[in-house]
Formats: C-alpha cells, sequence, structure tokens
C-alpha cells in the first residue's frame, strides 16, 4: 500500500463505491491507523463505519461512529449511520432511539404535526431502555 495516505484514501472510496466491501475495509483500516485528515474527517467515518457494518464488524462500527459523534456531534450522518450500526449489533432500542434522534433533528418546524413534544419523550425513554 502507498505510504500517501490520499492515495489509501482513494482506494477505499474507489471500492466501497463498487460495492467492493471487502476490498475497501482493508484501506479504510489502513487509513484508520495512520490518521486522517481533518477535511476528510467526516467523510472518511461515515464511509469506514458503514463499511465496517456490512462486513461484519457491527461493533467496531458503532465505537468508531459513537467516537465520531462525541467528537463531532453536529453532523448528523453520524448519527444515522450509528443507528444502522446498533441494529446490526443487536441493539435495536439504541438503534430506534439514534434514528429517531436524527428524525427530530432534521425536522423542520411542525414537521410531526404538534407531536415533536411526545416524540422527544419517546426518544427519551428509548434511550433511557437503551442502557439499561
Amino acid at each position: 500500500m502507498s505510504d500517501d495516505i490520499a492515495t489509501v484514501l482513494a482506494a477505499a472510496y474507489a471500492h466501497d463505491r463498487d460495492g467492493d466491501e471487502r476490498a475497501a475495509i482493508r484501506y479504510y483500516d489502513e487509513a484508520y491507523r495512520r490518521g486522517v485528515p481533518a477535511s476528510e474527517r467526516r467523510r472518511f467515518t461515515v464511509g469506514y463505519g458503514s463499511t465496517l457494518r456490512n462486513v461484519g464488524r457491527a461493533d467496531e462500527a458503532v465505537a468508531v461512529l459513537a467516537q465520531a459523534i462525541a467528537d463531532d456531534a453536529d453532523y448528523p450522518a453520524f448519527a444515522a449511520f450509528l443507528a444502522l450500526a446498533l441494529a446490526d449489533a443487536g441493539h435495536p432500542k439504541a438503534a430506534l432511539a439514534a434514528m429517531l434522534g436524527c428524525a427530530l433533528d432534521a425536522a423542520r418546524p411542525g414537521a410531526f404535526d404538534g407531536f415533536e413534544r411526545a416524540l422527544a419523550e419517546y426518544h427519551a425513554l428509548l434511550l433511557e431502555k437503551s442502557q439499561s
């Protein structure tokens, strides 16, 4: 593999786009070990987390995406892909809570026809249940 991180990232993205996750994960793992530049971190993390999940490494995907949210909570794609990883890792309530949180955060005001408060309460309840 090339020493140039940009080349490693390009290979990961190319294999990912082609649907060859088994090849892509080798490059993603290498880039993760080397450290990804801040300018690529969001795109890389979503791709890496998604590919980890797709190759059966859902627990690792959860860890990577949860850390990404802790470091950069303002990027909603992290939470959406975390929800998918949580579902594959066997945590359906946590997955539903994560996706409901995404929906509530992304929705325009009034999108839920006045049910925002109720959905927020369900979201809190799901978060509580997923942690017990």
